[in-house]
């Protein structure tokens, strides 16, 4: 009988980029070839391409991070029994037993979060159990932003974390953090014209933020950072202004498209409109927006489940084909007590689908996320002095 180790290396290793990543991970130490290959960038990226990998989830609530294994975004999975989260991820991180974790941020299968206080940064593989502790230099502050991409080459991918942080009320700060050369360099300072709201979510190597332009332009609109080209650019949203009290929040739909959610505040409106892009393009003017989903709560009690409006969205993954929203919110039922909430609204109906256990709000935020698991593997290097960079903004 012919066995898979007796065929060409070629055809071996294309029959094997059609695993999923978590199954051939369990199958690294098969022999010293196939740990090679599953480490090889060019295998790597094969792989993510067509492994037919499930999608997993992972949600981060008072300071702890859950993960179950299914894909979120199909809101046909909360037919079956209640979803239920454990603490497989935070078992993957060695010492990570008293670890309290602020926020989390995903790309291309790796995690990027804050630990403990603000002097510690982690990347991991929740794939393969690789991590890495990062500290963030010798200056920062509690309100600095971090997002996680990817420099797009021939060669490969790239990574580098950016560290965006306000000197003062007139100019913004970058800097980018290697993973390849474990160093930090400062990228020039740049007129402070806007405010980036809320934290970023990552598309294709690329971070995006909802943000509000300053002094006579206070107008909202989309803000890119291309990590290749290390540039900010600005994109349009689907609408032109929000009331301060508004709330806007962006999404991924399957890592191709960006979806942003807008509810009204006033008044506890019980309806969030929700926006798809085309298919994310390199040049900016290439970017548009459909017609948005107009989802609408007519029924606000439901099995004990009481929502009294939806603008607390914290972070939403998107059904598109069923039209149904996958919200997660933060859920005040005392004095500085509060509980994490998943909810799926469509039109006209909402349900509930996870109700945490009472905490002390922590000035942490729920987020839940879905990811494809993959075998990236988070650059080992020798340190290199930081290098001075330059910023483009267009």
């Amino acid at each position: 009988m012919m066995m898979i180790s007796d065929l060409p290396d070629d055809l071996e290793s294309e029959i094997l980029s059609r695993v999923p990543a978590k199954s051939l991970w369990e199958l690294r130490a098969t022999c010293k070839r196939w740990y090679a290959l599953f480490r090889d960038p060019r295998f790597v990226e094969k792989n993510k391409r067509l492994g037919k990998a499930v999608r997993a989830s992972i949600l981060l609530s008072n300071q702890d991070l859950y993960s179950v294994d299914k894909d979120l975004h199909d809101s046909s999975v909360f037919e079956e029994p209640p979803i239920e989260f454990t603490y497989k991820l935070r078992s993957l991180l060695k010492g990570s037993k008293d670890l309290k974790f602020s926020w989390i941020y995903h790309c291309d299968g790796l995690m990027l979060s804050q630990i403990n206080e603000i002097s510690r940064l982690v990347v991991w593989n929740p794939c393969t159990g690789q991590t890495r502790f990062i500290k963030p230099g010798i200056r920062y502050h509690r309100d600095d932003k971090y997002s996680l991409g990817y420099n797009k080459s021939s060669s490969g991918h790239s990574y580098k974390i950016l560290r965006y942080c306000k000197n003062d009320q007139t100019f913004a700060e970058c800097v980018i953090y290697e993973l390849s050369s474990d160093s930090w360099r400062f990228l020039d300072p740049f007129p402070l014209d806007h405010n980036l709201c809320y934290r970023g979510i990552s598309l294709n190597g690329d971070t995006y933020w909802i943000a509000q332009g300053k002094g006579e332009e206070t107008g909202y609109f989309l803000m890119k950072f291309d990590f290749t080209t290390e540039t900010f650019v600005r994109l349009p949203l689907p609408f032109q202004n929000l009331d301060p009290r508004d709330k806007a929040t962006l999404s991924v739909v399957k890592d191709e498209k960006l979806s942003v959610l807008h509810s009204y505040i006033l008044g506890g409106s019980t309806v969030m409109r929700i926006w798809v892009s085309n298919n994310v393009c390199e040049e900016p003017k290439d970017l548009s927006w459909g017609s948005p989903f107009v989802l609408k709560v007519l029924d606000l009690y439901c099995d004990g489940f009481y929502i009294p409006s939806v603008v607390n969205v914290a972070s939403f993954l998107l059904d598109e084909e069923n039209k149904v929203a996958i919200c997660c919110d933060l859920h005040s039922v005392g004095l500085y007590e509060y509980k994490t909430r998943i909810y799926i609204v469509g039109d006209g109906m909402f349900k509930q689908v996870y109700n945490g256990t009472v905490e002390p709000f922590r000035c942490s935020f729920p987020r839940v996320i879905t990811y494809v698991p993959s075998l990236v593997y988070i650059q080992t290097c020798t340190p290199k002095r930081g290098k001075k960079g330059r910023l483009a903004v267009k």
